[in-house]
């Protein structure tokens, strides 16, 4: 096995984060685990386990967020439920791959659409139950 860095040269060990193989000069000891550059980072930030940093938009995020702004001014009881489906699948998404960021959409569609169920919820019971009625 040749070091993943440098052609020439043998590979020693692999490394702990991402089990390339690399020589010994590519190789940095870090909490007795062996680390290439890339990965030491995350070993000294105490995450080892995360190799990959949030870079890739999640559309359906946005779709959430829309869909439960839009909510606020038209068919709340409609469009608030599904941004709520649509952030909770995103949601899912986004645990299962790291790569995928717009978690702070998804808790802003989350709030906003419950809030506007909140709001109809209300409303439905001071109606039914106003004077006169």
């Amino acid at each position: 096995m040749q070091c993943r860095n440098h052609a020439e040269v043998e590979a020693i060990d692999r490394c702990g984060g991402c089990a390339e193989g690399f020589c010994h000069n590519c190789l940095v000891e870090v909490h007795g685990q062996k680390y290439c550059s890339s990965c030491k980072v995350m070993a000294v930030k105490g995450r080892p386990d995360l190799q990959i940093e949030p870079t890739v938009p999640l559309p359906q995020a946005g779709e959430a967020l829309t869909l439960a702004i839009v909510s606020i001014f038209c068919f709340g009881i409609i469009l608030a439920p599904i941004a709520l489906a649509k952030a909770s699948k995103a949601q899912r998404l986004i645990q299962e791959d790291p790569r995928l960021m717009g978690s702070g959409k998804l808790l802003a569609a989350t709030v906003i659409a419950w809030s506007v169920l909140g709001i109809w919820i209300l409303g439905v019971l001071a109606k039914a139950t106003a004077p006169g009625r």
